[in-house]
């Protein structure tokens, strides 16, 4: 394992500042993984609180996929090594897709796992778990629980803003970030908005790996059955405690169903066995098998999402939102958490470039000297390299982040469609016209999703709406540089 390096880009100049506060709300995976990047890129500049409405740190749910596009993010801080250790195997396989009538494979997606940095499967719990000790080992952050948000004040120019719990304590900070999912309570604060049902309902559960048939028919444990108006997914996740062995199988069961007829949301809903074994009751073999080995009262889950929203900064930037608070998503390409992962990143990018640029405190001479220079020009002073803005700085973070993050919330939705027989370009086609459209559009999308570039689009979109040319002025034949333009 290499050794964890600290970047704290943002420590120069540190004593020319009091600490940047900042708050997170939301103790999840988005929000814990926004403290190790804020900690890991601002260094001492900033002090982190995070504030977690539920009387423990812990992660509703299953299991989780992380793409290469959110685990070499984790490398870079030093996680990554530990969630290729609570990762489960699933031999080179992202998930073979299968009839769900006989079983019989349709088309093979590569996970791209062969390296350090891969794709990884885990338990929620667990990686949560990880984060968390990453957390206390570097005093990243100070964590709180039992705190849920009431609302945000706004404390006016240079006083941040002001956190209200429902236990009528509060705390105030320069930024506020919103990590607290698809109910977010941040969010709510700023736009009123109610969740979608995406016309599925999720049956989820976990399966002993030593339950299962011996030996394993598949090449994977990672295998999705795909039929008109359902998919059963499952893959593996955890290890043995020995490590070298899978310990559990996550099975998601989907199937499409009208609002009418499914419960209200709920994130302890269950419901009995034999209610997935009748929706599912007319597949494979090895599908009623794996069914038959769910718990007896396995989870059933409304899937819902919400509309885009058309920003994700308030309180000219002291307020932003991440993870599901911004882009809730539903789950058939395994994509929100690691969409988490990117935000978080990205967030402590602009910010550790917004606290390098804040000026130090300037000496009488250089006062002067700037005061002078205005006066000899008669021009106005702007806001240069080193007087940035922080609401520039977080519209730069959702400029990045907006277009990719709704592409994956919509792409994940059409994914849904293509697994059940019922995207646009289905319509019409027997099963067996519509598996190759099925095949060929799921190998292109993963590929967007892992592959792209966020260091790329971060540079990029800097360059567009941050640095502008610098300023010039002309005296007597002589061009001179004033300073560099920050703009929106």
């Amino acid at each position: 394992m290499s050794p964890y390096i600290h970047d704290a880009t943002a420590q120069t100049e540190a004593t020319a500042h009091p600490p940047f506060r900042v708050a997170i709300v939301g103790g999840g995976i988005g929000g814990l993984a926004a403290a190790l990047f804020l900690h890991h890129f601002c260094g001492p500049n900033v002090v982190i609180d995070v504030y977690e409405q539920a009387p423990e740190y812990k992660e509703v749910g299953a299991g989780l996929g992380l793409g290469v596009n959110a685990t070499k993010l984790l490398h870079r801080i030093g996680v990554g090594d530990a969630c290729n250790a609570i990762a489960g195997d699933r031999n080179g396989v992202y998930f073979t897709i299968r009839r769900w009538d006989n079983g019989a494979e349709a088309t093979t997606i590569s996970a791209r796992d062969e390296g350090r940095v891969r794709f990884v499967a885990m338990a929620r719990a667990q990686f949560l778990e990880v984060l968390l000790g990453f957390i206390k080992e570097r005093s990243a952050a100070r964590l709180h629980t039992r705190k849920k948000c009431r609302g945000i004040r706004d404390l006016g120019k240079g006083g941040g803003v002001r956190i209200d719990f429902e236990d009528k304590t509060f705390s105030d900070a320069d930024l506020v970030i919103g990590c607290d999912g698809i109910h977010s309570a941040v969010r709510r604060q700023f736009v009123r908005d109610e969740s979608l049902y995406s016309g599925k309902i999720a049956y989820r559960g976990l399966v002993p790996i030593s339950a299962l048939p011996k030996p394993w028919p598949l090449p994977s444990y990672a295998a999705m059955w795909v039929g008109p108006d359902k998919h059963l997914l499952t893959y593996p996740i955890g290890r043995t405690a020995d490590g070298k062995e899978n310990r559990s199988l996550n099975v998601v069961a989907c199937t499409s169903k009208r609002e009418e007829d499914v419960p209200p949301e709920s994130w302890s809903s269950t419901c009995d066995r034999a209610d997935v074994q009748a929706d599912f009751g007319d597949c494979e073999p090895l599908v009623q098998t794996i069914i038959s080995l769910m718990p007896d009262h396995p989870s059933k889950w409304r899937v819902n999402d919400r509309e885009p929203l058309p920003q994700w900064t308030f309180l000219k930037g002291k307020v932003v939102l991440l993870g599901d608070a911004a882009h809730p998503m539903v789950p058939h390409q395994s994509a929100g958490a690691g969409q988490a992962v990117e935000d978080a990143y990205i967030l402590a990018k602009a910010l550790t470039e917004y606290l390098t640029r804040r000026p130090t405190t300037p000496s009488p001479s250089a006062t002067r000297s700037t005061l002078s220079r205005i006066a000899r020009f008669k021009t106005k002073p702007r806001k240069s390299a080193t007087e940035p803005d922080l609401q520039q700085w977080m519209h730069l973070y959702q400029a990045v982040r907006f277009p990719r993050a709704q592409q994956v919330q919509q792409s994940s939705r059409e994914a849904g469609e293509l697994f059940e027989m019922q995207a646009p370009q289905m319509v019409g086609k027997t099963y067996e016209e519509c598996l190759p459209i099925l095949a060929e559009s799921v190998s292109e999308r993963m590929k967007r999703l892992w592959f792209e570039d966020i260091d790329v689009a971060y540079e990029k979109t800097r360059a567009d709406i941050i640095m502008m040319p610098p300023v010039v002025k002309k005296e007597n034949g002589i061009s001179r540089v004033l300073d560099w333009c920050f703009c929106m």
